[in-house]
């Protein structure tokens, strides 16, 4: 056989499938050490939403109208890729039994969600994440009630808040 030995397609297919998982092992095994978790940048999720509401959370209303919105935000200070995607998925906090104040959101809905994907497309993720999730709730709020004439919203919540790199 000119010294050739005849090769065994199993034996060339138990290697290569220990030599993945061995190299799986030991990028895991060195990305843990090295310090660099996965999901570290991600939101803790918000309590339900009567532990949100401020005050006596029986006399508030959700506005949960908005949906999910999505948005690509600016690219990071130096970087040349493009910015994460935001997945975000707002809800509003007004005073209850208020329907004409209701009739005014909605009317406004589209409006609120083009504030809110105009703000965010304005920032990049680092931004985000140094203002911090309570100071984008502050400027988003502002920016909303400044719109409003028939009263104010409580507060805005966030339901998702997501980025996708």
């Amino acid at each position: 056989m000119n010294g050739w030995k005849k090769i065994d397609a199993n034996k060339i297919l138990c290697i290569t499938a220990a030599s993945i998982a061995a190299l799986i092992v030991l990028g895991s095994a060195i990305a843990f050490a090295a310090g660099k978790r996965p999901g570290i940048a991600y939101r803790r999720s918000d309590p339900n939403e009567a532990a949100q509401i401020k005050g006596d959370a029986r006399r508030q209303t959700q506005f949960k109208e908005f949906g999910t919105l999505r948005t690509r935000l600016l690219p990071n200070e130096g970087s040349k890729e493009a910015g994460s995607v935001l997945l975000v998925t707002p809800w509003l906090s007004y005073e209850n039994d208020d329907s004409a104040f209701y009739e005014e959101l909605l009317s406004k809905k589209n409006m609120f969600a083009s504030y809110i994907l105009e703000f965010f497309s304005t920032k990049s993720k680092n931004a985000l994440l140094s203002a911090g999730e309570k100071e984008v709730k502050r400027l988003l709020l502002e920016r909303l009630n400044s719109q409003l004439s028939l009263g104010k919203v409580a507060a805005i919540y966030f339901d998702d808040y997501i980025f996708l790199d």
